[in-house]
């Protein structure tokens, strides 16, 4: 099988591509990749050829934005149909059994749908959570950008979505959960020896106010026995931060080099970290940092199965304190999570994705 993968700098979004295409690779086909060039070092880090946009809008997820004008910009990223003459040009060039396309990129995938390629949509977060957001706001600034967000969504033969299906309603035919894909082979987590530890990851991508809840969560733990890592991504410089002597805050770390000795993990509700920390089995607490993402959505179903505990981004540090110290016990949230990590151990979700692609799925 010959993939083409189209994406988008969004941080999370680029984890379960990279799974999927190495699953491809193993099976003896070819896998490569056409995205923003912020993308260009983890693509080509991982061993697959890169192209950047061409004919499509520049996009850097890391780049400060307000609210309203991060939904403008994010929005026409969506809108953009010089993606899809990108992708279609090289997907013509080379042998291309199949183009998988980030569910963002709807303009991309509404245009390879409509040219008659094998076009699959690869939805990394909650499904639903997009056919609500059809009925939103950014439904409501795509229609006036000339898309119809239900419909484009709709219009593959395939869609892959690398959630659990207990996290959200059933889907359309068409639509199917593979589950989580790994990022690394996961284990149960054992605690490190003496303190516990923490690990806190707010999103690679730019959020408002992203700062200000690094700050608070670090006021937090300084007050709580535990060996707190940070990692800012390139959005935020950790020499701005004040970190407590307990904690260490760095622009990078891999966090498959801290999770398996991890006894909790604080994030944003992005979907990426939130599945690697619950295939360790580590339960979450989670601040969303954007009311009009998935994030949310995200932490809601990790309350609902009772692996975690949300608040809102504004909480204070002695409200993030104390539910970090009872998340840190060995209470129901930590026999939720284990349950929930070792279901997801069971199986990658890149294995279920390419065995469905495989078996002519697709259908242009």
């Amino acid at each position: 099988m010959d993939a083409l993968f189209v994406t988008v700098d969004g941080g999370g979004n680029l984890p379960p591509a990279l799974g999927i295409a190495r699953e491809i690779v193993r099976r003896g086909g070819t896998a490569r990749f056409l995205g923003h060039e912020p993308q260009r070092p983890l693509i080509e880090q991982a061993g697959f050829g890169f192209t950047p946009v061409r004919d499509g809008r520049p996009y850097d997820a890391a780049a400060p934005r307000g609210t309203v004008s991060g939904l403008r910009e994010l929005t026409a990223v969506f809108a953009d149909r010089g993606i899809g003459a990108d992708a279609l040009r090289l997907a013509r060039a080379e042998p291309t059994d199949v183009v998988i396309v980030d569910c963002l990129l709807l303009a991309a995938l509404d245009t390879l749908v409509r040219a008659g390629l094998p076009t699959v949509s690869l939805v990394h977060t909650l499904w639903s959570f997009f056919e609500g957001e059809a009925r939103g706001p950014v439904g409501a600034l795509l229609r006036l950008r000339g898309l119809r967000m239900k419909p484009v969504l709709r219009s593959p033969a395939l869609s892959l979505v690398t959630v659990r299906a207990d996290f959200e309603p059933p889907a359309p035919p068409g639509v199917r959960h593979v589950g989580p894909v790994w990022q690394d082979p996961p284990a149960p987590a054992v605690p490190a020896a003496g303190a516990p530890r923490v690990l806190v990851s707010l999103s690679t991508t730019r959020f408002p106010g992203q700062d200000r809840t690094l700050q608070n969560i670090l006021d937090a733990m300084g007050e709580l026995e535990a060996e707190v890592i940070v990692t800012t991504g390139p959005t935020i410089d950790p020499a701005t931060l004040r970190a407590p002597g307990n904690a260490v805050v760095l622009r990078h770390r891999d966090h498959g080099e801290v999770l398996p000795t991890t006894s909790l993990v604080i994030g944003h509700g992005g979907h990426s970290t939130t599945a690697r920390a619950l295939a360790y089995g580590i339960p979450l607490l989670i601040l969303p940092m954007h009311p009009l993402m998935d994030q949310a959505a995200i932490g809601r179903a990790v309350e609902r199965h009772g692996a975690g505990r949300m608040l809102p981004r504004s909480a204070r540090a002695d409200a993030i304190r104390a539910a970090a110290h009872e998340l840190l016990g060995n209470g129901p949230q930590r026999t939720a999570a284990a349950r929930l990590g070792a279901d997801i151990r069971q199986h990658d979700g890149a294995v279920t994705a390419v065995d469905l692609l495989e078996l002519g799925a697709v259908v242009a």
